[in-house]
């Protein structure tokens, strides 16, 4: 990744002209802004526009970008004795970042001048309107740990309030908690009857909250299993290997294998995956997937060695 040529910038440029390409391109490829587009593709362009800001608006990351690149900057710098220190991930929330740099619900507003095609899509609080007039949608993100688990999720909402004479309005800043249960999945729609925006003799709109989930260092889902990637050498794959996994509850799960490991191998654990939502006291298994590294060259004396032991 060029960080640079993702914002549009030349490589001396200043962090004014960092800001302000990010703002422009960050309100383009917002993934709720123009649902034309696919939803991978917007998805991906807008966290390569927050991973580039991120790196480029931090004086220290941004120097160690420009000196080795980004495969230096998420490996680290060699520290002289053939390893490396200080590597670097970006594992922000892009649309938290958006909100942050903004310091506001409606950036929307601002940028476009509230022109009358982008009103009828965002309300007054920059939230996608869905359903009745003066229903807010908004995105609930939420980790692996707390969809586990369970978690209390408090979100800041901006919404219009009638006034006493019931005619005009007024901005009122709300903290909403949401309850999130144990095995809820992704597209989870929780909904605050009448919670949403006022306006003069209409029905009051609701608040809806979508649950989504963050990305995961260790664990992807799919549906109420958990997928683990387990890397052998072959050596490894051939005579057996046992290991650990970290759980999302913070236990340590001791992993045995002694058959072969063959490609496309996998090895599903009951019980040990996502909590199943009607019923939180089961859950989906762990699968893990393998991973066979093969060297990546061998001499003749370990070819002669392999071809009598596998003969």
């Amino acid at each position: 990744m060029d960080y640079y040529s993702i914002l549009e910038l030349k490589r001396d440029s200043g962090d004014a002209d960092i800001k302000k390409a990010y703002r422009r391109l960050a309100v383009q490829w917002h993934p709720d802004r123009d649902e034309s587009k696919g939803k991978e593709e917007v998805q991906a362009k807008f966290r390569a526009l927050s991973e580039a800001y991120r790196v480029l608006q931090d004086a220290k990351l941004r120097a160690i970008f420009d000196q080795y690149g980004e495969v230096g900057l998420k490996t680290g710098m060699p520290n002289g004795k053939g390893g490396y220190v200080g590597a670097w991930a970006y594992n922000d929330d892009p649309v938290e970042q958006f909100s942050k740099f903004f310091g506001s619900f409606s950036p929307f507003a601002d940028y476009f001048n509230e022109d009358a095609g982008y009103a009828r899509l965002f309300n007054s609080s920059g939230n996608k309107m869905d359903g009745k007039q003066g229903t807010q949608t908004l995105n609930l993100y939420c980790s692996l740990e707390e969809l586990s688990q369970g978690c209390l999720k408090k979100q800041k909402i901006v919404r219009q309030k009638l006034k006493s004479d019931g005619k005009e309005t007024e901005s009122e800043t709300r903290i909403m908690s949401v309850d999130v249960r144990p095995g809820w999945r992704e597209g989870t729609k929780i909904t605050f009857k009448n919670e949403g925006d006022e306006a003069f003799e209409t029905e009051t709109g609701d608040v809806v909250f979508i649950l989504k989930q963050k990305p995961h260092p260790r664990f992807t889902r799919v549906k109420n299993d958990l997928h683990y990637t387990a890397t052998l050498d072959l050596v490894q794959a051939l005579t057996g290997v046992n290991f650990t996994i970290e759980m999302l509850d913070g236990r340590v799960l001791p992993i045995s294998v002694s058959d072969v490991v063959r490609p496309g191998t996998q090895k599903r654990i009951p019980n040990e995956g996502m909590p199943l939502p009607a019923n939180p006291s089961e859950k989906g298994s762990l699968v893990i997937n393998f991973d066979v590294k093969f060297p990546e060259v061998l001499t003749e004396q370990q070819k002669i060695n392999m071809k009598q032991v596998l003969a």
